[in-house]
C-alpha cells in the first residue's frame, strides 16, 4: 500500500460550493461545467464567503459551514501533521443535481487528467 504521508491530495465536489454570489455562474442543476477556485494560503472557508448553490438539497448547513461541503479545514490539518505530503492549491466544483451521465462522465475524465497534469496521484 502506498504511504498516505507521500501523497498530493486534491479536493473535489459536486456540491456546488462557490464563492459568494456564484460569480462564475455554476448551474445548480443540470450542469453543464465545472469550475476551479484556488486554496492556496487559504486555510479556512468562512461563512459569508462560499456557498452553495445545489438544487438538490437544502444548503442553509452548508452555506452557515462550508467546511461540510469541502473539508479544507481537516485537509490543512492532516497536511500540518504530515497524514499527507500536500494539498492540490485549487479544488474541483460541478453541480450533481440532475447532471447527465454523459456531462458527469465526461468532468471525470477532464478531472482526471487535470489532477493528473498537477501531479495530483498516489507516491509509493
Amino acid at each position: 500500500m502506498a504511504d498516505p504521508g507521500a501523497a498530493v491530495v486534491a479536493l473535489v465536489t459536486e456540491g456546488a460550493l462557490v464563492p459568494s454570489g456564484n460569480p462564475d455562474r455554476l448551474e445548480s442543476a443540470r450542469a453543464k461545467h465545472w469550475l476551479r477556485y484556488p486554496l492556496a494560503g487559504r486555510d479556512s472557508l468562512p461563512s459569508g464567503e462560499f456557498q452553495s448553490v445545489h438544487g438538490g438539497f437544502s444548503t442553509v448547513a452548508a452555506n452557515a459551514d462550508p467546511h461540510r461541503i469541502l473539508p479544507l479545514d481537516v485537509a490543512r490539518e492532516m497536511e500540518a501533521e504530515g497524514s499527507i505530503k500536500a494539498l492540490h492549491g485549487e479544488y474541483l466544483v460541478t453541480a450533481g443535481n440532475g447532471t447527465a451521465v454523459a456531462d458527469a462522465s465526461h468532468f471525470g475524465v477532464e478531472w482526471a487528467a487535470e489532477l493528473r497534469r498537477a501531479g495530483v496521484r498516489r507516491r509509493s
